[in-house]
């Protein structure tokens, strides 16, 4: 499947991708349930922060049990991150694993507090929601997975060619926000935003969790190249 989509970097002028906010699903759809399950996530979800060539790159992880995930696009070229939790409190880390073909990367969580967070395989048609960080503070969005799709999509410089398992979403992304966690009604991580549609308004994309094992699985975790700048 070919699908025009629209990531945002932040190196060199450019900002990374991807927010939630102002999708057409309204808050209505969040239920008593829904919402206590987001208080219980809301500690395990970041706003990232580094420099790349001098450039300020701002983009959303999520704390698994290997490490805080997020978007390769969003670290790539910086020499260490930032993190920012629910509560305001800021910690320095650095990445341990990254993958430029599936946009994935793994920042070290050894100084993180929070619970990880459980990953399952998204579904068709799944009511979900997404939390983001395009504002600078984690924020919470329903989103709708429309269907389960293969990416044919370069890596994050634009080179080569691969296929990416991936979701398609009803959501607007926005600048920050990529590497926001997509949950379901258990609070489960099922996929990782990372694009919005350049063809259709309101559609986005999103990582699916069944390609996190790029990064999670990588052995001798350690500082890592994050690669050349965007």
């Amino acid at each position: 499947m070919s699908i025009r989509l629209r990531v945002f970097t932040v190196a060199m002028g450019f900002l990374f991708l991807t927010s939630c906010s102002g999708n057409q699903l309204g808050a209505q759809d969040l239920n008593a349930a829904l919402e206590k399950k987001i208080q219980e996530v809301q500690s395990s979800v970041f706003v990232i922060e580094g420099l790349a060539c001098g450039i300020k790159s701002l983009g959303t992880g999520v704390l698994l049990e290997e490490g805080v995930l997020t978007n390769a696009h969003v670290v790539a070229g910086v020499e260490s991150v930032n993190l920012t939790d629910s509560g305001g409190t800021e910690i320095s880390s650095h990445v341990i694993a990254i993958d430029f073909e599936t946009d994935l990367a793994l920042i070290d969580s050894s100084d993180v507090s929070g619970d990880p967070l459980v990953i399952n395989n998204p579904r068709s048609k799944e009511l979900s929601f997404a939390m983001v960080g395009s504002a600078g503070i984690i924020e919470i969005t329903p989103v709708r997975i429309n269907r389960l799709v293969d990416i044919s999509i370069t890596d994050i410089y634009g080179e080569g060619k691969y296929v990416r398992t991936g979701v398609e979403l009803s959501a607007n992304v926005f600048p920050g926000d990529s590497g926001g966690p997509i949950l379901n009604a258990a609070g489960e991580v099922t996929g990782l935003i990372f694009s919005r549609s350049l063809d259709n308004e309101g559609i986005s994309y999103g990582i699916s969790s069944k390609e996190f094992s790029k990064v999670t699985s990588q052995e001798n975790k350690s500082i890592v190249q994050t690669g050349r700048c965007r």
